[in-house]
């Protein structure tokens, strides 16, 4: 039976991220049972993306004299790493065509080691939010070529951590016998897993990926985008039934639909601008997310389970991290043992 899989986003972003709150959250969950912790990336960040595009936390957590505080994703891993034992830890997704891959290959590489090979790695193209905040500008990435970029980048760093010499000549970067070490301690390398809700993106997660993590789809959806990136390993000579398929859920759970709703929908349609599926359409988001009372969530979670997928990174909606911790406390209480 394959195993199912829930993980927490901690608040590395938003209006709660904190030191101390990160610890918290990242304790609270490993000690509750989920199997994950996640954390998610942007380097360029904004005050207006701040108030618009909140990934945890929720918008009833803003106050007027807040920074747009964003902790750097892989470097809170490896602090994380620190103050839990078991847990996986993942980021989803790193803006990849920002990142110098050479320079992620051996930072990831390091990070994998400090977390005793619990590191996953998540990557994607950039989204609105990534447009919104100024962030290829910043970089002087061209973004219409953020998917080349992406799919270069990733064989630098499988290149980098699997030859001794590493050689790369590509369409942007060109190097010959690079040595650098440590290599990842996950052998061959940290398991890759692509971000992106397209067919483009399952269609890269079957040619290259070791799982794929899409947001905003549908079950349904799901199944579709699953269907893709079976037929696209299976052309690419690779074993589908191998890649991990998962979903990122704007998540609330509470002893009613209608309190789970109430602190669901404010912070949805705050974001209504900043993601790329349509927001303003309510109906649009209950059908892709995971929002309600109890039976409400364990009905949602099978549906995801029928479309294949294994892995759940739940991004809670909550005003505090007390109101967080309750929520995962419900959830490990009623959810979790169904699935275990």
């Amino acid at each position: 039976m394959t195993k199912i899989e829930f993980g927490i986003r901690v608040p590395n972003s938003g209006p709660l991220s904190s030191v101390q709150n990160l610890i918290r959250t990242a304790k609270a969950a490993e000690d509750l049972g989920f199997d994950t912790v996640w954390t998610h990336d942007h380097v360029v960040w904004s005050s207006e993306m701040h108030r618009h595009h909140i990934s945890s936390g929720s918008m009833d957590a803003l106050k007027d004299d807040q920074t747009a505080d964003f902790y750097e994703s892989v470097t809170t891993l490896a602090f994380l790493a620190a103050h839990t034992s078991r847990v996986k830890l993942g980021v989803a997704c790193l803006v990849m065509p920002t990142r110098n891959p050479i320079y992620a290959a051996k930072q990831l590489a390091t990070v994998d080691h400090f977390t005793n090979g619990r590191l996953l790695v998540g990557v994607g193209l950039g989204s609105r939010a990534t447009e919104g905040s100024n962030e290829f500008e910043v970089f002087g990435v061209p973004f219409n070529k953020r998917a080349s970029l992406t799919d270069e980048y990733i064989e630098v760093m499988r290149k980098i951590w699997t030859e001794p010499l590493a050689t790369h000549h590509g369409k942007t970067i060109d190097f010959t016998d690079a040595e650098l070490f440590p290599k990842p301690l996950q052998s061959p390398y940290p398991p890759i897993w692509v971000g992106g809700w397209t067919d483009k993106a399952a269609e890269r997660t079957g040619r290259i990926g070791d799982g794929w993590i899409p947001g905003w789809l549908s079950p349904s959806e799901m199944a579709a985008g699953r269907q893709v990136l079976l037929r696209t390993a299976e052309e690419n000579n690779r074993d589908g039934s191998k890649i991990t398929v998962a979903v990122e859920k704007l998540t609330t759970i509470a002893k009613t639909r209608d309190e789970a709703l109430e602190r669901a929908m404010p912070t949805v349609k705050t974001s209504s601008n900043t993601y790329e599926r349509d927001v303003d359409n309510i109906q649009f988001a209950l059908d892709r997310h995971i929002f309600g009372s109890v039976d409400d969530v364990r009905r949602r979670v099978h549906e995801f389970l029928e479309a294949g997928v294994t892995h759940f990174e739940l991004k809670l909606l909550y005003s505090s991290i007390d109101q967080m911790e309750e929520q995962m406390q419900l959830w490990a209480e009623t959810i979790m043992p169904e699935f275990r």
